[in-house]
């Protein structure tokens, strides 16, 4: 006798975390508007005034992108997951996203990693929620998501900023849209 099928879930799905939000014509709003990288280079240069020394026109933006684990399970998937190139500095051989200089020796000699080496990118992403429905279940998503390695790389966008103070007490930066910001 065959035993009972069951369906491989990614852990967000098996932890029974709600999305519902995804299915909304102001989610898709948000997110349509976030994948302007125009609109994304000036929200996260809001947030982080160094990532203005990004090299934007090589940053790549992935919708609906699944975390994977190392053992090729499934994680879930944010609403946003962008990267952003990463420099070598020839003087003292560190990487980092500062196109123009370095920032831990201030040498002016830094280069993208030549032809024979992989390009190499800081991955960071951004979850929509139009309204915080529940803080501890947003938490839990948020925090499964920065375990798989985004620690200091993670957002949500929100127009629901009740919660600010704690999601950034917890390491994820609040970032709203512009018509929210203008009302501050």
């Amino acid at each position: 006798m065959a035993g009972k099928r069951t369906r491989t879930k990614s852990l967000d799905q098996f932890w029974k975390i709600d999305d519902e939000q995804l299915k909304t014509p102001e989610h898709d709003k948000m997110l349509l508007w976030l994948l302007k990288k125009e609109n994304l280079r000036k929200i996260i240069i809001s947030k982080n005034p160094e990532a203005e020394k990004w090299d934007w026109e090589y940053v790549k933006i992935h919708a609906e992108e699944f975390i994977v684990s190392n053992s090729g399970f499934r994680v879930g998937a944010p609403d946003i997951i962008f990267v952003v190139p990463r420099y070598i500095c020839k003087n003292c051989n560190l990487t980092h996203k500062n196109m123009d200089y370095c920032p831990e020796c201030d040498s002016n000699d830094v280069v993208k990693f030549p032809m024979d080496h992989q390009q190499h990118y800081s991955r960071y992403f951004i979850e929509i929620k139009p309204h915080i429905k529940n803080f501890g279940a947003t938490l839990k998503q948020l925090k499964l998501y920065i375990s798989y390695g985004f620690e200091d790389r993670a957002y949500i966008f929100t127009k629901d900023l009740r919660y600010k103070e704690e999601f950034e007490d917890q390491g994820i930066k609040v970032i709203f849209p512009p018509e929210r910001q203008s009302n501050l």
